[in-house]
């Protein structure tokens, strides 16, 4: 379920990045979104962080990196 929401609010992510790029938005609604945004970067932070942490105890109960060397 945790990934599910992840993959929700990276969606959410480029759809604000999609609109900030347009060239028609109002300066308050603008940094509305942006704050959406910034809100969003901090949890997808979190979450992948708390992912990650899943991941490094499920390996062997060794700590290894991404590419498979022990940190």
């Amino acid at each position: 379920m945790a990934v599910k929401k992840l993959k929700a609010k990276l969606s959410r992510l480029e759809e604000i990045a999609l609109i900030l790029e347009g060239e028609n938005q109002e300066i308050e609604a603008s940094i509305k979104l942006f704050e959406e945004g910034m809100k969003l970067v901090k949890e997808c932070t979190g979450d992948l962080d708390s992912l990650e942490g899943k991941i490094l105890v499920l390996i062997d109960g060794e700590e290894k990196d991404f590419e498979g060397r022990i940190s």
